[in-house]
Formats: structure tokens, C-alpha cells, sequence
């Protein structure tokens, strides 16, 4: 199956290992048989098999504190607060403890995903995903809902007992975040919904493999989506923050790559009404302008920059890498083909690692 122009789904569930750090089973491959389906209708049927996972192995519990007033006494008595409660007259006992609870922020998170899908987005499940989350998302009964606008999804943490829950949390971002891309007026199963979680998904992804292929290969080089100064310091309040999807730095060699990533259905446009097909120039003006103030607070640096398009074989016409030197400067356009298998894509970034920092020999 293809998603996306001609990109293999199963190279998209490949990129997802690196930004979840999850190891994916066999269900996830790509060997899907259907061809009218979304990226989004397969998060739900994952998110459904996950949910089934949790309810046969027990739904995480742990100690809620409480602090309420009880006719009988449990835990520890709350003396102030009682004696403040005997002078109104109130006949209870203020008593300080802790309950085994499933009311926790992981079953929270499930419960809102699941009337997420049920209640607002119910007319775009098939039967059988409706089955699945009405079967399952009733041992969820017990459990209070949460907003799913306020979830910080970074600081949700795991331990020994929960860390089972990272998979259907990650498939719950996913449609969380596809529900908040769209307005009442789209629909999640639009390929511009699908465009935007990619783009995403390609960022992150490059990002990823970076930083590990970087670890275990070059020491001295950090890997880091870094925040930028402008060049003149008093910048004014209305000035936006300069943030770059991906910085390469070699502290020995003082050599920076500046990475910007994109994600478009067509990665070239045309001149003037005319046949001629060039870069977008909103994309080379942003690189360009990432490299010059970067290099002006860096000035013993060597600097170079990489506009990175996700692509394929059939918008490549046989080259994939277009290079230029802008005000002595390389600034650098590449595709990264996404049509091939996971060795190819593995393979490309390697080597544009290796041609701007050098070869260098694993550990």
C-alpha cells in the first residue's frame, strides 16, 4: 500500500520507530491489503488492539492521596481541620490517605481518546473499529475524563508497572493530534491532514536518526533543534523565536549543518506561470537566513546549510542533490527518497552525514 504520493506506508511506521523509541510487531509492516484507507483509520484500529492488550493484563493502578471528610476514621486524622469542622457542628473527621485507584492520568488520557472517537468522530469509524472501542472502553467506566487540548504529551511519565501503556498512548497522540489539526469543516481522512501529520513525522524522524546515528558514529558531534539569536541583540518584543529543525555541531572541527526540513506534496514549483520548474523560494529564504545569523554569532565556524525535502523516484529525474555556494557558504538542497526500503533511507542519511562531517568508523 502507498500513502502519499508513492511513499510505502510500511517506511512511514519505520520512521515512527525512531521518534517513539517503541519496537513495532509484525502487524505493523506495510503488508495491508486495502487501498481506501488512511494513515488515521490504522492509528485507530492499533489504538484498539492496544486496548484490548491493557484490559487483558489489568488496568494501571496506583495510591491517590485524599483529604476528606469521613464518618469513620481511615488513614490519618487531620486534627485542625476536624476541630474546625466540630465547631460548625459537622459530625466528620478530616482523615488524610491514600487509595488504589485506576483514576490515573494514563487511563485518563485512554478514556478522552476513546469518547473522542465515539461521541465527536463516530460517522468516520467502520463497524467493526466501533465494536472494538464500545467492547473494550467500558472498563473505562470508572475513570474520569480529561481535556485532551491540555495534555502535555512530553511529560507523561512512565515506570516498571505503566510502561506498558506507552504504545496506546502514542497511538492516542497521534489521533489526538490529527483531531486537532482539523476544523467542523474537514475531515481527518483528508490528505491534508494526512500531509500535515507526515511532515511531522518526517522532521522528527531525520531528527532522530541523527542524533542516534551521530551518537554511536561521531562523539564529537551534537545533535539538537536549537534556538537561534538574531544578529542584532535589541530585537524588540514582537520579534519571533529563530528555531532550527535540526544543528549538527563538531566541537573539534568547529563545523556546523543547519537541517531544515520539509514535507510537500510537490517539492517544486514553477517561474512566472511558466514550465520551468525551480525550489520554492520561501524555503532557500529561511535556510539562507538561519545560516547568515547563526554565522554571525559563530564566526569561527564553518557553516553550511541543508534544505532536506522528503521525496521520490519519480519527482527525482535522476538527481538528488543540488548543491550551492551562496556568499562563500554551501547551501545545499537534497531530496531523501522515502520510496525505497528502509537499508536506502538508512543508507542516504548516512552519507549526508558523512559528506559534510567526513567518514568516520562505528564504535
Amino acid at each position: 500500500m502507498y500513502l502519499y504520493k508513492t511513499i510505502p506506508i510500511e517506511n512511514v511506521f519505520y520512521m515512527l520507530t525512531y521518534i517513539s523509541g517503541i519496537a513495532f510487531d509484525h502487524r505493523i509492516t506495510g503488508n495491508l491489503k486495502t487501498d481506501n484507507r488512511t494513515l488515521f483509520s490504522y492509528y485507530i484500529d492499533f489504538f484498539s488492539e492496544e486496548l484490548k492488550k491493557i484490559v487483558q493484563q489489568g488496568l494501571y493502578k496506583t495510591y491517590i492521596n485524599y483529604d476528606e471528610p469521613l464518618h469513620t476514621v481511615r488513614g490519618q486524622i487531620v486534627l485542625s481541620d476536624s476541630l474546625r469542622l466540630k465547631g460548625r457542628g459537622h459530625n466528620t473527621i478530616v482523615c488524610d490517605f491514600d487509595e488504589l485507584s485506576i483514576d490515573t492520568i494514563h487511563n485518563s488520557i485512554i478514556k478522552a481518546v476513546i469518547e473522542l472517537l465515539l461521541f465527536k468522530h463516530s460517522d468516520m469509524l467502520l463497524p467493526e473499529q466501533k465494536k472494538k472501542l464500545y467492547t473494550w472502553g467500558i472498563f473505562w467506566g470508572d475513570v474520569q475524563s480529561i481535556s485532551l487540548r491540555l495534555i502535555d504529551w512530553d511529560k507523561i511519565q512512565y515506570n516498571r508497572q505503566n510502561i506498558r501503556y506507552r504504545m496506546i498512548l502514542f497511538w492516542g497522540q497521534l489521533i489526538t493530534e490529527a483531531w486537532l489539526l482539523c476544523t467542523d469543516e474537514d475531515n481527518v481522512d483528508l490528505p491534508f491532514i494526512n500531509n500535515q501529520s507526515l511532515c511531522n513525522i518526517f522532521e522528527k524522524f531525520v531528527f532522530m536518526y541523527c542524533k542516534h546515528y551521530c551518537s554511536n558514529v561521531y562523539p564529537d558531534i551534537s545533535v539538537s533543534a536549537r534556538q537561534m539569536e538574531w544578529c542584532n541583540s535589541d530585537k524588540g518584543e514582537f520579534m519571533p523565536i529563530m528555531r532550527t529543525d535540526i544543528l549538527l555541531h563538531d566541537s573539534r572541527a568547529c563545523k556546523t549543518l543547519i537541517i531544515d526540513t520539509k514535507f510537500y506534496k510537490q517539492i517544486f514549483t514553477s517561474r512566472d506561470r511558466g514550465n520551468k520548474k525551480v525550489f520554492r523560494s520561501n524555503n532557500l529564504y529561511q535556510i539562507f537566513s538561519y545560516i547568515m545569523h547563526y554565522k554571525y554569532n559563530h564566526i569561527e565556524d564553518n557553516i553550511s546549510g541543508l534544505l532536506l525535502y522528503a521525496g521520490t523516484q519519480d519527482e527525482m529525474n535522476g538527481k538528488k542533490i543540488f548543491e550551492h555556494n551562496v556568499c562563500d557558504i554551501q547551501l545545499d538542497v537534497e531530496i531523501l527518497d522515502l520510496s525505497v526500503s528502509a537499508d536506502r533511507i538508512e543508507y542516504q542519511l548516512k552519507d549526508m552525514i558523512q559528506r559534510y562531517f567526513g567518514k568516520a568508523n562505528s564504535k
